[in-house]
C-alpha cells in the first residue's frame, strides 16, 4: 500500500486546482495523478460512488471527497502550517470567499469555457487527452463529448443565460480587479500567509479563465494577480502571518459586497426552501438535489436559478464561524454594506447537513 495520499484530478478542474496547490503549499508528500476514464470508473467512481474529481486516497485505504473535506483533513493534521486565522473576522471572510468561489464563480468560469469557442475546444482537447490518453485525440474528442456537454448543461442551472451574460463577464471583471488591488501590498489576500480563501478563488480564476487561451488576456492588465496564481501553482509559502486582528483589507470590499448582496440574498431563498422542506416532512434523512427554481440578482440583473440543496452545506461552514461571534463580525460587516443592520444577511440553518456516504 503507497505510504503517500494520492491526489485524483485533472488540471481543467477548479476544485483540483484547490487541493492539489493545497497540497503542494502543505509540505506532505503526496501523488498526483491525473486519472483516466477507465481508472475513474474502476478506482474512483467504486470508492465514492460517482465519477468526480478531486479524491483522495489516504495511505490506510479511507478517501476523502470534495475539495473542502479533503483540504480540511489535512489542515487539521499537527505537521501541516495552518491556513485558519485565529481572528474570528478574517476566519468569516476567508469562508466567505470559500463559499463565493465553489458556490457562485461557477457562472464565471462555464461562462468563459462554453460560451467561448477556443476555450470549448481547448477544454474538449484537455478532456480526451486526459481520459483516453492512449487514443488518436479525434476519436477521444468523440467520447469525451456527452461529459463535455454534461459541463455546459449546468449554465442555465446556475442562471447563465444570454441575457445574464454581460452580469457574469461584469462580475469577472470586479472579482480580479479587487483581488489585484489588494495583492499589490500583500503576498495573500488576508496577509502574508494564504488562507483557505486563496486557494479556493485560485480554483476557478486558474483552472478555468487563465489556462484557457480564449480569456487568459482577461489577466494582462493585473501583474499582482498573475504573480498570486504563479505562487499557488508553484507551492505556496508561509514567510509571514496573516493581517493583524480585526483587519480584513479594504480593497477586497467591493468583491464582499457582491457576496453579501449578490450570493446570500439566494442563500437566505434556498434555506428557506430547505427549512420548508424539512418542516414538511419531519422523518426525511435527505433533501432532493434540488427544490425547483428562485429568482437572482447580478448587478442590476435578474434572473432564475436552480436551488441546488448541496450549496447549504458549503453556507453553513460559513455560517458557523458567524454564530461563534458576531458581535465582533458584524462591525466590519457594517463597514462593507454601508449600514447598521446586518443581522439578517446570514441565516440561521436550522436543519444543517452531514455527510453519509460521501454525499449530503
Amino acid at each position: 500500500m503507497s505510504k503517500t495520499p494520492k491526489h485524483y484530478g485533472w488540471l481543467v478542474s477548479p476544485y483540483s486546482a484547490k487541493t492539489r496547490s493545497y497540497l503542494r503549499f502543505s509540505g506532505l508528500s503526496f501523488e498526483d495523478i491525473a486519472p483516466s476514464a477507465m481508472r475513474l470508473r474502476r478506482h474512483v467512481q467504486r470508492a465514492v460512488g460517482r465519477l468526480i474529481m478531486p479524491t483522495v486516497e489516504l495511505p490506510d485505504g479511507r478517501w476523502l471527497q470534495d475539495s473542502s473535506v479533503i483540504i480540511d483533513h489535512f489542515d487539521a493534521l499537527e505537521e501541516t502550517p495552518s491556513i485558519t486565522p485565529a481572528c474570528p473576522t478574517q476566519r468569516f471572510a476567508s469562508s466567505l470567499l470559500e463559499v463565493f468561489a465553489d458556490e457562485w464563480m461557477p457562472m464565471v468560469a462555464l461562462h468563459y469555457r462554453w460560451n467561448t469557442r477556443v476555450n470549448a475546444t481547448f477544454a474538449l482537447d484537455e478532456f480526451a487527452a486526459n481520459a483516453f490518453p492512449l487514443l488518436p485525440r479525434v476519436m477521444g474528442r468523440q467520447l469525451i463529448a456527452p461529459m463535455a456537454n454534461k459541463m455546459k448543461s449546468y449554465l442555465p442551472v446556475l442562471g447563465v443565460d444570454d441575457a445574464m451574460q454581460v452580469a457574469v463577464e461584469g462580475l469577472a471583471q470586479r472579482v480580479i480587479r479587487a483581488l489585484d488591488a489588494q495583492l499589490a501590498d500583500t503576498r495573500y489576500l488576508l496577509g502574508d500567509r494564504p488562507a483557505m480563501a486563496d486557494f479556493a478563488l485560485f480554483g476557478p480564476l486558474w483552472a478555468h479563465l487563465y489556462r484557457d487561451p480564449g480569456s487568459t488576456a482577461l489577466f494582462d492588465p493585473y501583474p499582482n494577480l498573475r504573480r498570486w496564481m504563479s505562487m499557488l501553482v508553484e507551492g505556496a509559502s508561509v514567510e509571514g502571518e496573516f493581517l493583524e486582528e480585526g483587519v480584513v483589507p479594504v480593497a477586497l470590499d467591493p468583491l464582499f459586497q457582491c457576496v453579501f448582496d449578490g450570493q446570500w440574498a439566494w442563500i437566505r431563498t434556498l434555506v428557506n426552501a430547505i427549512d420548508a422542506y424539512c418542516d414538511a416532512h419531519p422523518d426525511a434523512r435527505r433533501v432532493p438535489r434540488a427544490l425547483g427554481d428562485a429568482d437572482f440578482e447580478l448587478g442590476a440583473h435578474h434572473g432564475t436559478r436552480r436551488l441546488v440543496t448541496f450549496v447549504q452545506f458549503k453556507a453553513q461552514r460559513a455560517e458557523v464561524h458567524y454564530r461563534r461571534a458576531p458581535e465582533r463580525i458584524e462591525p466590519w460587516m457594517q463597514r462593507v454594506l454601508g449600514r447598521a443592520d446586518v443581522s439578517s444577511v446570514i441565516p440561521e440553518i436550522r436543519h444543517p447537513f452531514v455527510l453519509k456516504d460521501y454525499k449530503p
